[in-house]
């Protein structure tokens, strides 16, 4: 179409004025596209940057991951531990209690210490209440039951029959 005007034209000098005119015009364009390949450039530039950050980044990101996965790793870990010793320790419990309470029935089966379960006894009826209950307490086919203590219990039960029905 441009060529189509140039061939319009009449005389030489509107023909130079064209040419001139699209010279400039040409330049101008150039001018432009050499701007924006200028622009292209640092904007790739900065994407590349960018892109060289977000690897920078990433790098971070799964280097985080990872110290997390080990924390979390020591932290199962020492849970289960923890669970363990606290299983461990409760049976541990359990053990001592066992031997605490056996202890304490062998220093209650001597004759002295059995006389405080009739404390506050004072006559037949209340003294077979008092024995009543203990035989459910410590009579050997129970949980807590212990023969020695059970005779200690019966030894003192005649002693103190024995002395209500004398008075």
């Amino acid at each position: 179409m441009e060529v189509a005007m140039f061939d319009e034209l009449s005389s030489e000098d509107e023909k130079k004025k064209w040419l001139f005119k699209e010279n400039i015009r040409l330049q101008e364009l150039s001018r432009n596209l050499e701007d924006e390949r200028k622009l292209i450039e640092i904007q790739m530039g900065m994407l590349q940057r960018q892109q060289s950050k977000n690897m920078l980044l990433k790098k971070q990101l799964e280097s985080q991951r990872d110290l997390f996965e080990q924390k979390w790793n020591i932290l199962e870990r020492e849970t289960r531990q923890l669970a363990i010793d606290k299983d461990k320790f409760e049976r541990e419990k359990l053990i001592y209690k066992d031997k605490v309470y056996r202890e304490a029935r062998r220093s209650m089966s001597n004759a002295e210490n059995v006389k405080i379960f009739f404390k506050g006894v004072e006559d037949t009826a209340s003294l077979k209440k008092r024995y009543k209950a203990l035989l459910k307490i410590y009579h050997p086919d129970n949980m807590h039951g212990d023969k020695e203590l059970l005779q200690a219990i019966n030894t003192e039960y005649e002693r103190l029959s024995r002395f209500y029905l004398g008075t």
